[in-house]
């Protein structure tokens, strides 16, 4: 039997420092939903709060099927943080085309089956067209019970696996994955496309984009449409430099209804600080709300409740205060 690894360099950064983006990204600034709603000086700072969220959550997605790499914020609905820990989502690969469903137990309940078509099973690196199933059967590690199916198609692949300088490129499909800790229940489901490129290691990248990811936890949830992230994490620096940017439409429970979000400016800072510059406009009915990086410490929310390109409110707060509003 042979093992290949599908996990990929881990490049942490950590929790609100977190990036991801780079400066050539291509960024969409999307017209305003139809189905949005007024941003005001009453809802303009939660508004830009979830939006920033929501692209870091985006980000994360590259964790996906045992992809370790992005960061998301730590606030109980970003689904690339739930898996469960006993397991490594590792693709264990045995020599046969196809192969599985192989069992893995659980410790000390259920299982997690492996399968898939794989086009060379003799080769340390993936080929374009490869496909692998996770299924977790009440997969129990202790901390969590977990149910749900992941499925991953590899579209590209150049580099060495073994080396560990490699681009590579899955197209992944989250169906009913849901993990019950003892304190909450999170669900998730939608599709994701994730580039890691790791060719210039310890400078890693990533590139998730998707039409639809939907998350709950018991504190809400949340369905990004139409997403995408661009992040990078520069090792190669002490400390070392982080980017993001990127772009979507936001379904939270906690707005009246959608927004959407780009980042004009990327997103730059050193970990484990939180960004020095940035900026991110989330989009409304014929308003906005701007978040504007001042310096690691401090932001400044602009509104503009009418459309017409001047700033009606301005709010300038430390990052934490920022981080921690709640309601609308």
């Amino acid at each position: 039997m042979k093992r290949v690894h599908l996990g990929v360099l881990a490049s942490s950064l950590l929790v609100g420092a977190c990036g991801g983006g780079d400066g050539n990204a291509v960024l969409r600034v999307q017209d305003p939903v139809a189905d949005s709603f007024p941003i005001t000086s009453e809802n303009g700072v939660a508004v830009a709060r979830l939006s920033y969220e929501a692209a870091l959550s985006s980000g994360g997605f590259a964790e996906i099927g045992g992809l370790p790499v992005g960061a998301a914020p730590d606030n109980g609905a970003a689904l690339p943080y739930i898996a469960p820990t006993g397991e490594e989502l590792m693709l264990n690969v045995i020599s046969m085309i196809p192969f599985g469903p192989d069992e893995y137990p659980c410790f000390p309940d259920g299982a997690y089956y492996l399968s898939g078509d794989i086009a060379d099973p003799f080769s340390t690196n993936p080929t374009p067209g490869d496909t692998y199933r996770i299924e977790y059967v009440n997969c129990n590690d202790g901390e969590s019970l977990t149910n749900g199916v992941i499925d991953m198609t590899i579209t590209d692949f150049s580099g060495d696996f073994a080396l560990g300088t490699y681009s590579l490129a899955v197209n992944a499909v989250v169906t009913s994955l849901s993990i019950v800790t003892a304190d909450d229940t999170f669900t998730g489901e939608g599709d994701t496309a994730i580039t890691v490129d790791t060719i210039e290691a310890p400078f890693v990248s990533t590139i998730v984009s998707g039409t639809r990811m939907s998350q709950s936890s018991n504190a809400g949830s949340q369905t990004l449409e139409n997403y995408g992230s661009t992040t990078t994490f520069d090792g190669n620096q002490v400390p070392a430099e982080f980017t993001m940017s990127a772009y979507g439409t936001l379904d939270s429970s906690d707005l009246p209804a959608n927004v959407d979000y780009s980042t004009p400016m990327t997103f730059r800072g050193f970990v484990p600080a939180y960004p020095q510059e940035g900026e991110l406009l989330a989009q409304g009915d014929n308003s906005t709300a701007r978040l504007i990086v001042l310096d690691p410490e401090m932001v400044r929310v602009e509104i503009d409740d009418n459309g017409d390109g001047v700033v009606d409110y301005s709010e300038d707060m430390t990052w934490d205060a920022f981080l921690g509003t709640n309601g609308t």
